[in-house]
């Protein structure tokens, strides 16, 4: 659990939405076991038009490969948050993971 990337961004405009990737290598050790990947702005989460988020389950296939780790996409667009409209200035973006089903240990490349 916690945040594995941080940057900070200088929105120029009210009028506009932000669009985030991040591309990694997403694993999954460990059958039937799950993390979810997330992205927070200025320490919350999006919530207009959804939140941007993805999740990654290991059946006993894929776990048994743990030495190849996919290539994995975490994407979206956010206007606002629970603070309301993401507004110029700068705006600091998070990507975050959490461990949802207990024992799940994640890794990116």
């Amino acid at each position: 659990n916690g945040q594995l990337k941080s940057v900070t961004y200088m929105k120029q405009r009210n009028d506009t939405m932000l669009k985030v990737e991040f591309h990694s290598a997403f694993a999954q050790h460990h059958d039937g076991k799950c993390n979810e990947y997330y992205v927070q702005f200025n320490g919350q989460e999006c919530t207009q038009p959804a939140p941007i988020v993805t999740s990654l389950f290991a059946d006993k296939y894929l776990s048994s490969f743990w030495g190849t780790v996919p290539p994995g996409e975490l994407s979206g667009f956010c206007i606002a948050t629970s603070r309301g409209q993401l507004l110029s200035g700068p705006l600091t973006v998070s990507i975050h993971i959490y461990d949802r089903c207990s024992g799940g240990d994640a890794y990116t490349g």
